[in-house]
């Protein structure tokens, strides 16, 4: 006995220590230790990758979810070529040919009026109650409001260039330049565009970036109209009551409105455009 196991290994002299009384057939099928080890090892393995896999999975649908706007629910789907040289900047050869890009664009959409409900369920603060229903609440979209502000920034620089008279006031200017610059410390935008040592106005020219889509924003705003228009946006109004009487055919806050100011039952004015209603600013500049 002593020699046959100092020939052979455990597991080979393993059967030797059997119980007699157990039949050969089961003993033969009793797995070794280096066997059992691999079974353990194989399956452990499995678990730690499908904890992994799930881990990451549950990462990037976390990161999809984040990059998701949490209130019109717009994915970041849209990829669009930055554009260093647009008809808003140096792709123009004009002055009025970048005044009229730019002032054609519609600020005035995003003054949208919403449920108060819908507001409290998404956590909004607590906001100006709708002029022609009460159970609705005022708010003006951050992405809007941005545009409004850079177009008066804008506005700005070009009538001082020309040394012509402003037309926005320098308070509201400076709120509008606070407002961008904390929009855009938020945003936090990592996307690295290139540069070149030779010209800074080429910085990333026809890089591409994921956005979401400015359009689909604009329909859910309109969905959602407040009846305002920027009538005299550089100048003001009397009263700002004035600026949300512009409520599309069909809305049920078209016969409110006229009540208020007094207009007939068939009263109808489509909403004008921001540009529309601006001193011509641009004539005579180039």
């Amino acid at each position: 006995m002593k020699e046959y196991n100092e020939k052979h290994s455990p597991e080979e002299a393993a059967p030797l220590h059997t119980d007699p009384n157990e039949p050969f057939s089961r003993r033969q099928q009793k797995p070794s230790r280096r066997v059992f080890l691999f079974v353990t090892l194989l399956i452990t393995s499995a678990a730690l990758n499908f904890g992994l896999i799930l881990k990451l999975l549950q990462k990037k649908a976390s990161q999809c979810q984040a990059d998701i706007s949490p209130y019109v629910h717009l994915p970041r789907d849209l990829p669009i070529q930055y554009n260093s040289h647009s008809s808003f900047g140096l792709g123009s050869s004009t002055e009025k040919a970048r005044a009229l890009a730019w002032e054609g664009l519609d600020s005035s959409a995003g003054e949208i009026s919403v449920d108060k409900d819908w507001a409290d369920a998404h956590g909004l603060p607590k906001s100006a109650p709708f002029f022609w229903d009460e159970d609705q609440r005022i708010y003006l979209l951050n992405a809007h409001h941005s545009l409004h502000c850079m177009r008066k920034v804008r506005r700005a620089i070009v009538l001082y260039n020309y040394n012509r008279p402003q037309l926005d006031s320098y308070v509201h200017l400076v709120h509008c330049m606070d407002h961008l610059m904390q929009n855009i410390i938020c945003e936090a935008d990592d996307t690295p565009f290139y540069t070149s040592t030779t010209s800074n106005i080429t910085t990333g020219h026809q890089q591409t970036r994921m956005c979401r889509s400015w359009d689909r924003l604009t329909e859910w705003a309109e969905e959602h109209s407040s009846c305002f228009a920027y009538i005299n946006e550089t100048q003001g109004v009397n009263s700002v009551i004035e600026r949300f009487r512009y409520c599309p055919k069909g809305s049920p806050l078209l016969k409110p409105m006229r009540k208020h100011f007094g207009y007939s039952d068939d009263w109808f004015q489509k909403r004008p455009q921001d540009i529309d209603t601006l001193p011509r600013y641009w004539e005579g500049l180039d």
